[in-house]
């Protein structure tokens, strides 16, 4: 059979060509959608963005105003709704610190501390950098003050200590036996709770809010009483909370100039006024006898700055207390002596004699020698001014007859080193007495090697749970040195009576430097390391006090005749970070806010600050700031659901409110270049920025946030043309509390 079948090439060559058509459109369409997926994505991003950063500058404009305005127990609460990201809090990731100076023409700057590690560095090349002291401010909700008390406390009583703003409700605080807790207190605001402590042998205090301590021996006794809104110039205060005992105790303020004292009780306020003698060299002195039918809380406020001796027992033979200087160390050479009967003890931990002088008196102290002299000088009308020509230690002991040797006391032995309350040298006098006397040493740090020589020989070493030993003095002279580790905070006993208010096992550890350095000083935090670990390591150290969960770092140095002065102080703060992670283009974007401002690092990893950290600066040389330190709660859940914050207002303390020289802030990166650029608002339009670059001395036309000049820095330094700064900064405790939203 012949087939009809005939091949018409045109016919072929347009089905080839159709179908090479359709191939071709398609890869046209397949290279367009290639090159368009990262246009959308990006343009989701750019969504996702602008969408929360509006609903983050929200949180943190309403965290703002609670934690300037706000009192505890206020409470503000935000829906937080994803669009296709992820909400997390992050713990390591990011930290801000401020720094400020107390004299003219000085600096002083810091790295590294909030690292996670245990090192850091300090710079300060005006004069010699003495010693370093560094408080853990135990921020966070699961950070409790830890109190250890000694065995051989008989009566321990406490009370909070209120800042600006105090909790409502009751603190919790736990009383801790051999790692267990046996009991629970719970202490409201102007409560106060009392202990029979020589049952309980060593034990320790876990409070959920700062407390005011006092331990006391046998019938009481003398101690200087820390004030609740210390200075962190020379630690003088103008208010004080104190739990009293049943019956009479006295209260002793030292000053230098006129006061307006009022003391407060459960039920009444008596106002007093303590009024200058008008004698040359003399300060001014007021003193009150309190009788208490009962124990309680009294409240004492001044209109200026003072110190505060509270006497528990009025026993001529009971009472010691070690006295600061004018410049708030232990160790210096100026001081506001009390207006109380006993002794004067002038101790020269130097290598050479030391002339002390008064109104109408003085003496020569040889060198590591202690001379005890009758108190107060005769003629003298309030607090006598007491000058040196060197650094001394002075103590006031009670002493009717003159044998302070048989004074009973508990007091605070300072360190040779760091003139401070701890360090790594500390040199015994001891007096031939009737009295058993003894040296309570308490490890400041994580690990202490000591030695003790000279009139007794003695070693020993404290690691892990060993953190307290008992030593007993013999009568002559002995020097006890950590040979390794960190440093030592003793207490010196003397008899079977005193009385000593302790403070929070993360306060005042203080470390030696004794250089002067144009460039960077390297120390070792007295805390163990975290670097490396995760974060659940971290939030266990935090909690247990091994690591600092932020820390005020105090620099001692040389100004003027003093070699103890308070040069400057960092405020350093770990901040929780709410993070809202998304992806664009490319992975790893992110909005998030820590510390009032909101930073993102959207689009392709360029740092940019959506809002500002809150501040408030003028009229004139004025700064002002309130840290909202906002940490989750145990029960706080993260994901991609919608979610709700309630946040609330735990306290509220003031760092600072004084007169700075140089102020100082610091943000970590990846953001920290970026808010210091940030905040220079207006410095473009500076005609001396302009031609100067760089050069802050030379910048007269502009006052505020300016960039560090120095390379690689993310510090900023409030100007504000060579003039003295009012400066307040306030640090606001915030518990969020962050669960799905329901819809």
């Amino acid at each position: 059979m012949r087939s009809r079948l005939q091949r018409n090439e045109e016919a072929v060559s347009a089905a080839v060509a159709t179908v090479l058509m359709f191939g071709g459109v398609l890869s046209i369409i397949g290279m367009m959608m290639v090159s368009m997926i990262p246009v959308i994505e990006e343009l989701e991003g750019s969504v996702e963005r602008h969408d929360m950063s509006a609903q983050m500058s929200l949180l943190a404009h309403q965290t703002s105003a609670l934690s300037e305005k706000g009192m505890p127990g206020d409470s503000t609460s935000i829906d937080l709704i994803p669009v296709d990201g992820n909400l997390e809090w992050q713990h390591m990731q990011s930290n801000m610190w401020y720094a400020a100076t107390w004299h003219e023409d000085m600096s002083f700057r810091m790295r590294g501390a909030l690292d996670f590690d245990d090192q850091l560095e300090v710079r300060h090349p005006e004069s010699v950098n003495t010693a370093l002291c560094i408080d853990d401010l135990r921020l966070g909700p699961s950070n409790p003050y830890y109190y250890t008390i000694p065995e051989w406390v008989d009566n321990v009583r406490f009370t909070v200590a209120p800042g600006l703003a105090i909790p409502l409700g009751p603190v919790d605080v736990d009383l801790i036996v051999d790692n267990e807790v046996t009991q629970t207190i719970e202490l409201m605001v102007d409560g106060m709770h009392q202990l029979e402590a020589n049952e309980l042998g060593l034990f320790t205090l876990a409070s959920s809010h700062e407390l005011n301590v006092f331990t006391e021996r046998g019938t009481g006794g003398t101690t200087l009483v820390a004030p609740n809104d210390a200075s962190p110039i020379d630690n003088t205060g103008r208010s004080w909370s104190i739990p009293l005992p049943a019956g009479t105790s006295k209260l002793h303020l030292i000053s230098e100039n006129a006061n307006q004292i009022s003391i407060t009780n459960e039920s009444t306020t008596q106002t007093h006024y303590a009024l200058p003698s008008g004698q040359n060299r003399v300060g001014v002195a007021f003193t009150k006898t309190i009788v208490q039918a009962s124990p309680g809380v009294i409240h004492i406020s001044s209109s200026d700055a003072s110190r505060l001796l509270l006497q528990t027992s009025i026993d001529a033979s009971k009472g010691i207390v070690s006295l600061p200087s004018m410049d708030g160390q232990y160790l210096g050479h100026a001081f506001i002596a009390p207006y109380l009967d006993g002794e004067m003890v002038f101790t020269n931990p130097g290598t050479s004699s030391v002339t002390v002088t008064w109104r109408g008196g003085g003496i020569s102290v040889a060198p590591n020698q202690s001379l005890g002299f009758a108190w107060p000088p005769a003629g003298v009308n309030g607090a006598p001014l007491v000058e040196a020509e060197g650094d001394v230690f002075v103590a006031w002991r009670s002493a009717s007859t003159g044998e302070g040797a048989n004074t009973s006391g508990v007091f605070i032995h300072p360190a040779d080193d760091t003139g401070a309350s701890s360090g790594q040298h500390h040199t015994f006098h001891v007096e031939n007495s009737s009295l058993t006397q003894s040296a309570h040493l308490m490890r400041a740090g994580q690990t202490v090697v000591w030695n003790l020589t000279g009139a007794m020989e003695q070693n020993g070493s404290m690691f892990d749970e060993n953190g307290n030993e008992l030593v007993n003095l013999t009568e002559g002279t002995s020097s006890l040195m950590v040979t390794e580790g960190h440093t030592l905070r003793v207490t010196r006993i003397n008899g079977n009576d005193g009385l000593h208010q302790i403070r929070h096992d993360g306060e005042e550890r203080c470390l030696s430097i004794g250089v002067e350095a144009s460039g960077w000083i390297a120390m070792t935090l007295p805390w163990t390391t975290m670097s490396g670990r995760g974060e659940v390591d971290l939030k266990n150290a935090w909690r247990a006090g091994a690591h600092p969960s932020s820390m005020q770092i105090t620099l001692i140095g040389g100004q003027g005749a003093s070699t103890h002065a308070t040069i400057g102080t960092v405020w350093g703060f770990h901040l929780s970070r709410l993070s809202y992670g998304f992806s664009s283009s490319i992975m790893g974007m992110e909005v998030a806010y820590s510390g009032g401002a909101v930073l993102t690092n959207h689009p392709e990893f360029e740092s940019f600050v959506v809002v500002a950290p809150s501040d408030r600066g003028g009229p004139g040389p004025r700064f002002a700031a309130t840290v909202p330190a906002l940490h989750p709660t145990a029960g706080s859940t993260t994901g991609a659901g919608s979610m709700n914050l309630e946040i609330e207002l735990v306290d509220r303390s003031s760092l600072a409110s004084t007169v700075a020289h140089e102020i100082r802030r610091g943000w970590s990166e990846p953001y920290g270049t970026a808010i210091a650029l940030a905040s220079a608002d207006g410095l473009e339009s500076s005609e001396d920025w302009t031609v100067y670059p760089g050069r802050i001395d030379l910048l007269t036309d502009y006052v505020g946030w300016v960039p560090d000049p120095s390379y690689g820095t993310s510090e900023a330094v409030w100007h504000t043309n060579g003039e003295p700064i009012q400066f307040t900064l306030q640090m606001s405790s915030l518990n969020v509390h962050m669960t799905e939203a329901i819809s």
